[in-house]
């Protein structure tokens, strides 16, 4: 049987895999399958058939199955035995507003779903990155640092990952503090500090190996980093890296009239 032959309406969409490619050709169908899923294929539809997809992509069965599995640790399809593979009921989209000052995940249980940060207490220390520390004064890389990382989860699905750097006085306090509720702001706020100007700076990138492991996600998946600096009257108090997985999250800006940023969101 060629492509030519098959009638299944992912067919079309499908992008076979690049043998010149140094990515795996069951990451290079886990990949590309995960696109066309995210294009809008309905919760229960049936996928192809394994030799199907082995034809659509010019590879192995075996290796179709390892996309598969792939895909199924992800939530994106669901095997049944006997049955075949069918598109999954994937989790909604995750909303987060830049623009707020309530915490995401109190805004998230207002709404009924579960919103968790994890505060990664046996993670190993990590020295303040180049891309935050350049952006300081030179008063202001010098000092103590107290490194934190926490994991954050929607409904039990990782979104998330923040590492923050709290500085000078604040350090000294947080140091052997448990967080309230894994979260750097409720603790700053419960002994009378809080950020009152921050800075963003967003990129997107691949991931690394330890979000991988981390954020559960694909070898090749992208993510936003939100790389922001806060300040307490005028005083540096926190630096912090939020990576936002990017199969669950996306940004958005709105103005008004006089071009005035109303913030963003996260999803």
């Amino acid at each position: 049987m060629s492509i030519q032959d098959i009638t299944h309406p992912i067919a079309a969409k499908v992008t076979p895999v690049d043998r010149r490619s140094p990515m795996p050709a069951w990451a290079q169908v886990e990949r590309d399958l995960r696109s066309v899923i995210d294009q809008g294929l309905e919760e229960g539809l049936q996928l192809p058939t394994e030799n199907d997809l082995a034809t659509m992509y010019g590879v192995s069965r075996i290796t179709v199955r390892q996309a598969l599995a792939a895909l199924a640790d992800l939530g994106y399809v669901e095997r049944r035995q006997g049955m075949g593979t069918f598109v999954a009921d994937r989790p909604r989209l995750v909303q987060h507003d830049f623009g707020l000052m309530t915490p995401w995940r109190d805004r998230f249980r207002a709404a009924g779903e579960e919103a968790v940060s994890v505060h990664l207490s046996d993670a190993a220390e990590e020295e303040e990155p180049y891309e935050l520390s350049r952006e300081l004064s030179p008063e202001e890389r010098v000092g103590d640092r107290l490194h934190l990382k926490r994991l954050h989860l929607v409904n039990g699905k990782a979104i998330g990952l923040t590492d923050s750097w709290i500085a000078g006085a604040a350090a000294s306090q947080l140091r052997g503090v448990p967080l309230q509720e894994g979260s750097v702001s409720k603790t700053l706020d419960s002994i009378g500090l809080s950020s009152d100007h921050v800075e963003h700076f967003l990129e997107v990138r691949a991931v690394n190996a330890s979000e991988t492991v981390l954020l559960d996600a694909g070898v090749d998946a992208q993510v936003f980093v939100d790389w922001s600096i806060g300040r307490s009257r005028g005083t540096l108090l926190e630096t912090s890296r939020t990576v936002w997985l990017g199969t669950r999250v996306r940004f958005h800006y709105s103005t008004d009239p006089e071009g005035l940023n109303r913030g963003g969101s996260a999803r």
